[in-house]
């Protein structure tokens, strides 16, 4: 199965982001495959959170899961893409969705 993961957690709700990496690696376990990471509205600052960026940089290099930031968020906190991470619109996010059997969100 392949999911899409829509991340929208807040950079202090760490509980959360650490549940949605968790999720990323029992289903890798599993045998099922995560396209795509999309970091939209307050996720983008997760994302890049130090404590949270390294986890997430290995589990896109240990998975292969592409991890975009929604470009107008990224806009709108300032922040820039640096590999592995990509700047990616709604465009990429439905394109993914189309692809994914199953989407989930993490608020």
């Amino acid at each position: 199965m392949e999911f899409l993961l829509i991340i929208r957690t807040r950079p202090e709700d760490a509980e959360r982001w650490q549940q949605a990496q968790r999720f990323i690696e029992t289903a890798s376990s599993m045998g099922h495959s995560v396209i795509q990471c999309f970091f939209q509205s307050e996720g983008v600052m997760s994302a890049v959170l130090p404590e949270a960026k390294k986890g997430w940089v290995r589990l896109a290099e240990e998975t292969g899961a592409e991890l975009l930031l929604c470009s107008q968020a990224a806009e709108n906190f300032g922040i820039t893409a640096n590999l592995p991470f990509a700047i990616g619109g709604l465009g990429a996010l439905i394109e993914a969705g189309v692809r994914a059997d199953r989407v989930i969100s993490f608020v």
